[in-house]
């Protein structure tokens, strides 16, 4: 067996490391699991710290068994990423609480690398990859303290010394090296980055104004267009009497690609390009009746697009959006936009009804909708006053008045119904925050919307908004820039930098770093195959089909020989000074900073007794100093550890006289 020299801060350090882990995968597995792998690391760092000794092999193994019940207890079977990330961090942790040897602590440093990685499968931004960077310095610095004496520190600077010698590398390979599929490749995590729902209750959208996570962002390739921008993610046209959901003619039986519906006479609005979050939704998002040639991406009849396969990490696509045709519904259509299964909300459908008779037509009708929510004084409000029953949208709509975006549309879209106008709920993003420096468009959860997209003859799709009549300033930009919605947005938001955006150093800070981590991850994640190509065509035309591979095999060939050169050159041995020499050159520094200047032929004795003469305020201290050199120098008395505490005091006068 082995013994370790410097196991207290192996310990320390690999506990460090599995506490961060810990804090990360705080957000995704079970606050019980969470509970266990934080007692782990806690119940290593005392052990480490009062020198107990280890727990033995059956109190670990009944612990870990212990654990492991409730690992599949609280995560199950069903979600396998999870459950691999649990049992991995589960088993490192048990693993360091019972090691005791280097072959032991070779394991945990192994399974250590692929703890750090398996962050990756939930996040990938600039600050993520910062962080997993320190640690896996620390890693690397323990494994170099298993087979040296060296300390933490030295280990640590020889590790970013060498992953620095790597890095221009890892660069050169990322440019020029062929993106080629994965060979095997583990089912996504299930993140829920996306907290839209294909059901449209009310209260539920109004709770993503709690999360300030990233959706994604767009940025124009040309001057944005007019706001508002109505982020178009999914279309609900079927009512259960309390919410709105999207029907199976929707979701399976509308599979024609809207690329064959784009004619000469499609006005375009925009063009631009989207990087969405990872998601285990297929909807994406886009702006009116959208289109995109992008890989992986599709776009169906209703000018919605969709991923063709599920991906943990960020896509990248481009988008061209039209204005919404003017085409006439046939009758299956109109019969499917203006069906009502249940109509439990009898003061609502009156209401709807007597509307109708006082409009001469469907333009009218819309116009006296949007008048009522004006005139009736309805309020646009982050925390609406909870409804239960079954004639919620006459409780909404007679009584209390109050609402968010969800209790309009739903409202609307019923009451167009009940008229006999085609209408559909509509559910995606409003707005968000604009950055005019890089043309990007930033839209975070709490920017969540629901509208009405009503058919009105001559006309075609016309989006029903109430919001912009109830609550006009919402329309533009973000839910974080509304002024009236403010007070009551920062105290609905989970804690975070945009809660604190009021103080404007945050403020600044926020906006710098989402404009790095945009950078990040258009050019860092979003560099495909497609950007790849691009790159290199810039540099060698087209050339590239066998420019490339020369070049990546020279660079690789230079790359080698130049380490192997510097691993192998000749390197001066550092002279090792005791430590009352380093004391002396210490204070001898002292003395030249300080403009005391002596001849060089004089020995350190006489330097100290000359430094004692020209400044008289720390001549006490330099010549105590003095005899504790020369005791130690030349009268080879050991030079203690009372000694050398001494030796630094002294400095520390000497160094603080005037």
């Amino acid at each position: 067996m082995i013994e370790l020299e410097n196991e207290k801060v192996i310990n320390f350090s690999l506990c460090f490391i599995y506490a961060c882990l810990v804090l990360f995968f705080t957000a995704h597995l079970p606050l019980p699991f969470i509970s266990v792998l934080a007692g782990l690391c806690l119940w290593n760092a005392v052990i480490t710290a009062k020198n107990i000794v280890k727990p033995n092999a059956w109190l670990a193994n009944i612990l870990a068994a212990g654990a492991l019940g409730l690992m599949i207890f609280t995560i199950g079977m069903s979600d396998t990423v999870i459950l691999f990330v649990a049992m991995l961090l589960l088993s490192s942790l048990f693993k360091l609480l019972q090691a005791k040897n280097k072959k032991h602590y070779q394991v945990i440093t192994t399974l250590t690398f692929f703890s750090l990685s398996s962050v990756y499968l939930f996040s990938q931004t600039i600050f993520t990859t910062a962080v997993v960077s320190f640690l896996y310095v620390i890693n690397f610095s323990v494994m170099g303290l298993l087979e040296s004496k060296d300390n933490l520190k030295i280990s640590a600077k020889q590790s970013s010394k060498l992953l620095l010698m790597a890095l221009p590398l890892a660069v050169f390979l990322l440019l020029f090296l062929p993106k080629m599929p994965a060979f095997w490749q583990l089912p996504g995590p299930k993140l829920a980055k996306t907290g839209l729902s294909e059901q449209v209750d009310p209260f539920d959208i109004a709770k993503l104004s709690n999360s300030d996570e990233l959706v994604f962002r767009a940025t124009f390739n040309n001057p944005p267009p007019a706001t508002p921008y109505y982020w178009r993610a999914i279309i609900h046209d079927e009512f259960n009497g309390n919410a709105w959901l999207a029907s199976d003619f929707l979701k399976y039986s509308n599979q024609q690609t809207n690329q064959n519906l784009i004619s000469e006479k499609s006005i375009l609005i925009a063009n631009y390009s989207v990087i969405a979050e990872p998601a285990t939704q297929k909807w994406l998002y886009g702006l009116t009746y959208s289109t995109s040639n992008s890989k992986n991406v599709s776009a169906n009849a209703l000018g919605l697009l969709r991923k063709n396969s599920y991906q943990a990490k960020s896509l990248q696509y481009d988008v061209a959006s039209y204005q919404f045709s003017v085409d006439s519904l046939n009758e299956f259509e109109r019969n499917r936009y203006t069906f009502l299964s249940l109509k439990q909300n009898i003061k609502t459908n009156k209401f709807a009804l007597q509307l109708k008779e006082q409009a001469i037509n469907e333009q009218a009708f819309y116009d006296a909708l949007l008048a009522y929510f004006v005139e009736q004084n309805f309020t646009y409000t982050l925390t609406p006053t909870p409804m239960s029953g079954d004639n919620t949208l006459d409780q909404f709509l007679l009584d209390n008045k109050r609402g968010f975006c969800g209790h309009y549309a739903s409202a609307a879209a019923y009451i167009f119904r009940v008229a006999g106008i085609p209408a559909r709920v509509v559910s995606g993003y409003l707005g968000g925050e604009y950055n005019s420096d890089n043309n990007t468009l930033t839209v975070r959860q709490y920017d969540a919307h629901a509208w009405v997209e009503v058919y009105l003859q001559n006309t075609g799709w016309t989006i029903f908004d109430a919001t912009a009549v109830v609550a006009p300033e919402r329309l533009n930009g973000s839910l974080s820039q509304n002024q009236e919605l403010n007070e009551e947005f920062k105290n609905n938001l989970d804690f975070g930098l945009v809660s604190l955006s009021n103080f404007a150093a945050i403020n600044w800070l926020r906006l710098e770093l989402e404009q790095l981590d945009y950078q990040w991850s258009s050019w860092v994640l979003g560099f495909d195959q497609e950007k790849q190509n691009d790159f290199l065509k810039s540099i060698f035309g087209n050339k590239k089909s066998w420019m490339v591979p020369l070049v990546v095999l020279i660079t690789a060939g230079l790359s080698f020989a130049i380490y192997f050169v510097y691993l192998n050159w000749p390197k001066a041995k550092p002279v090792k000074l005791p430590p009352i020499v380093k004391a002396y050159n210490e204070v001898f520094d002292w003395g030249n900073k300080n403009k005391i200047t002596s001849a060089d032929s004089l020995s350190p004795s006489q330097q100290l007794d000359h430094m004692a003469k020209q400044r008289p305020n720390a001549s006490k201290e330099l010549i105590e100093f003095k005899h504790l050199f020369e005791n130690s120098r030349y009268a080879n008395k050991p030079f203690t550890k009372e000694r050398k505490t001494k030796a630094k005091d002294l400095i520390k006068l000497i160094k603080s006289s005037k």
